[in-house]
């Protein structure tokens, strides 16, 4: 027991690299969202919120 003290199973190894993928995966989707939400333009700014009040 105490030769293998430190070591970590294989599936729980594996484990946690599938965790930490996933969570890269997560945060970079997030991130490109954020981006995408930046850099659309604000409706009240370029007068299109006008034509939505104009329709209801």
């Amino acid at each position: 027991m105490a030769e293998n003290g430190l070591s970590t199973p294989v599936s729980k190894r594996a484990e946690e690299t599938c965790a930490n993928i996933l969570a890269a995966v997560l945060v970079s989707f997030l991130i490109a969202l954020s981006v995408v939400g930046l850099a659309s333009c604000d409706p009240v700014t370029t007068g299109h919120a006008y034509a939505v009040e104009a329709v209801r």
